[in-house]
């Protein structure tokens, strides 16, 4: 972890009586703390379970939540996001802060503020840029190219600047716009992760399905993890080599296990895969076993209800 993260836990811990912090976090807690912080075992059930997070919640009274980007919180974030009882209070490249209902919005900064704020050029582009891809992620594309335009204050991340205003535009299904944007990216560092992986869903989606899979091969045989192995099933989709995908598709569910990551969505896609290629016995025992998982939504069970109640042998 860096200082500035080690700063911004700090800042998230100050002042508060109990916080809800992501495991990873509670090491850089300041040891002089007297605020009240869950186990790392309740912290862990509560990130894939919402209904533990409010059981929790009522336990410690949190006034604070704050949850790292990526997939590990993203089931947590995504509730929280909806959730009238808190309020989306910070974004920063750090991740998300949320407060109790009542606490003022976040809103992006202007120029003139994000210069206050962070008055080095080079550091301020960085903050823009890297704030902007979390917005994106929660689906706030107007701030997240609000920030961007300000993030061009600074051409030393350009590549990285071009590779968010890629997802930006794929954000938006605008593909000829972001394939281009991520090929500028792919010139200055022609190894930049965002900028492959947009590279090869535009190819998939403007209907180049071959292309994209062998992309989608190289990509995961240079980076093996859940977001290349994801990218990798939907390609083999799209190309309609159902092996690859299920291939593919199982890799990720035990990649998921092995990180401790939510896999209860990886694992209706490989039971909707199995399902496809006639594997009913053994779509059943993954979709049992997707039901189970406690982030899924309840349109997704519904998903799962469906799909297994139709598999099922008639009595």
């Amino acid at each position: 972890m860096t200082a500035s993260f080690r700063t911004v836990i700090e800042k998230v811990v100050s002042g508060s009586k109990a916080v809800f912090l992501p495991p990873g976090c509670l090491a850089l807690i300041p040891k002089t703390t007297f605020t009240r912080i869950p186990t790392t075992e309740e912290i862990a059930k509560a990130l894939t379970d919402p209904s533990s997070f409010h059981t929790l919640n009522r336990e410690y009274r949190f006034d604070r939540v704050f949850l790292l980007p990526g997939p590990l919180c993203a089931p947590l974030r995504d509730h929280l996001l909806e959730s009238p009882v808190w309020v989306l209070s910070q974004v920063s490249p750090e991740g998300y802060l949320f407060r109790v209902a009542g606490s003022t919005p976040w809103h992006a900064p202007d120029a003139g503020e994000a210069e206050r704020l962070i008055p080095d050029p080079n550091a301020r582009s960085l903050w823009m840029i890297a704030s902007a891809g979390n917005l994106l992620a929660i689906g706030h594309t107007e701030e997240a190219a609000s920030l961007l335009a300000l993030a061009s204050c600074s051409k030393r991340h350009e590549a990285d600047r071009l590779a968010t205003l890629a997802s930006l535009e794929a954000s938006c299904g605008h593909w000829n716009k972001a394939v281009d944007l991520a090929t500028q990216s792919l010139r200055s560092d022609r190894r930049h992760r965002t900028s492959t992986m947009i590279v090869i869903r535009a190819l998939t989606e403007t209907g180049h399905r071959d292309e994209a899979l062998e992309k989608a091969r190289a990509f995961v045989h240079a980076s093996p993890d859940a977001e290349s192995l994801f990218l990798l099933a939907r390609a083999a989709n799209a190309a309609g080599d159902h092996a690859e995908e299920i291939s593919a598709l199982r890799r990720l569910v035990a990649t998921a296990k092995k990180e401790n990551l939510p896999a209860g969505a990886s694992l209706l896609y490989l039971g909707q895969a199995l399902a496809r290629d006639g594997q009913r016995g053994e779509a059943l025992r993954i979709l049992e076993e997707a039901q189970n998982a406690p982030e899924l939504t309840a349109e997704q069970k519904q998903v799962i209800r469906e799909l297994r109640d139709h598999l099922a042998p008639s009595s």
